[in-house]
């Protein structure tokens, strides 16, 4: 029997909403849907989390040793391991999405922090921003359990070694305003006004007469711009027009 606990190289992947600095957590309070918010390692439902994007190739590699690693060490009474389809989620691109994560916690006792190292294998900071879209190296551990809800196999985050750093995104916090200013129709005012005048520029023996104020410039109001066409979120895998024999993953191992 194969150990419980195996260590697997995942290479030349893409982070996705990589949150592996601190510790997060769900907080269905937070905005109005709820979303993830930064927590303390002790706290319930905290983890460090990341989606790693593949190709079809590296999805079928992963899904192999994911399968294989399932079979020799689960319980003689449990299923079989899971579809490719409960295993990954498909993209409108055709890309491959899988979740790694690592509990805060277990029980009483905080779990080690994923290391992060650069492409000299460098140790960086705990709190090392690590950007979505980066290219990385990923050690993840490989842990069975029964597969009454999920895939039968978890993959723990243990190291990410960062081989290309993606530029951070600003995201703003607002939503869309349909019909206001919007910086790429124009619209700028583009002279300054005269400065007002100094206490010594009426240093003078006598009284200089007031200054004529130049007519406000006009600037034209921004054209309204319609709104963007909202995105579709991405397809669930078995949701794609394409059947699972198609991709062959199960016929892998």
């Amino acid at each position: 029997m194969a150990n419980k606990n195996t260590t697997l190289i995942i290479s030349d992947v893409t982070a996705m909403y990589p949150k592996i600095n601190q510790t997060y957590k769900f907080d269905s309070s937070a905005g109005e849907r709820g979303r993830t918010v930064p927590c303390a390692a002790t706290d319930d439902g905290s983890e460090y989390s990341m989606t790693l994007m593949l190709t079809k190739a590296q999805a079928v590699s992963l899904y192999s040793s994911m399968k294989e690693h399932y079979t020799t060490t689960k319980n003689d009474k449990w299923d079989a391991f899971s579809k490719a389809a409960d295993v990954f989620k498909l993209d409108d691109n055709g890309m491959f999405m899988i979740e790694t994560k690592l509990k805060g916690k277990f029980g009483t006792d905080l779990t080690e922090p994923p290391k992060q190292f650069d492409a000299n294998n460098k140790q960086m900071p705990s709190d090392f921003l690590l950007t979505s879209g980066s290219v990385v190296n990923v050690l993840v551990g490989l842990v069975t359990y029964e597969p009454v809800r999920g895939c039968g196999v978890s993959l723990r985050l243990r190291q990410v070694q960062v081989i290309e750093l993606a530029e951070m995104k600003q995201r703003s916090a607002f939503e869309v305003i349909d019909g206001g200013f919007n910086s790429d129709a124009g619209g700028f005012a583009t002279e300054l006004m005269a400065p007002a005048p100094s206490a010594a520029d009426d240093f003078d023996m006598g009284s200089p007469a007031p200054k004529a104020a130049a007519a406000p410039k006009v600037v034209a109001a921004p054209k309204a711009v319609p709104a963007p066409a909202p995105v579709e979120p991405a397809k669930e895998l078995n949701a794609i027009e394409i059947g699972l024999d198609e991709l062959e993953f199960d016929e892998v191992g």
